[in-house]
């Protein structure tokens, strides 16, 4: 009985050793855990900052691009007014090109009309100094 009971106990002292090495590696394992979850959280940390550096950028992307489409609609309302401005210059252009020869034919009636007046001037001139004399 008392060798059962050595047995016992050397079975009971090797159970308790395997446990206690079971017990320093389920630790060691811990510490591993606990130093990995730090990593993590450093990481997190990180990542959430980069995710809100992110979020400021493209929101300055996005007020950018706002202002560039309402610059955009104002430049297209200018070239939309630039073009009926262009079409009612044209429009005039053609309007007195259409006109030069009516006025060109009117200017040479007013010249020869110029031309008598002149004539008309000389030989009132010329008969008022024959009275004259």
């Amino acid at each position: 009985q008392v060798q059962a009971l050595l047995e016992e106990k050397a079975s009971a002292e090797a159970d308790v050793h395997a446990l206690t090495e079971k017990k320093k590696k389920s630790d060691s394992m811990n510490a591993d855990m606990i130093d990995q979850i730090a990593t993590l959280k450093e990481r997190l940390s990180s990542s959430d900052a980069s995710v809100q550096l992110l979020a400021k950028e493209k929101e300055a992307i996005e007020s950018e691009k706002t202002e560039l489409l309402r610059e955009k609609a104002l430049l297209e309302t200018g070239m939309t007014e630039m073009s009926r401005q262009v079409q009612a210059l044209l429009e005039e252009k053609a309007s007195a090109e259409a006109d030069v020869p009516a006025l060109t034919e009117e200017k040479k009636k007013l010249d020869s009309m110029n031309a008598d007046m002149i004539d008309q001037l000389k030989t009132l001139a010329k008969e008022k100094e024959a009275i004259e004399s």
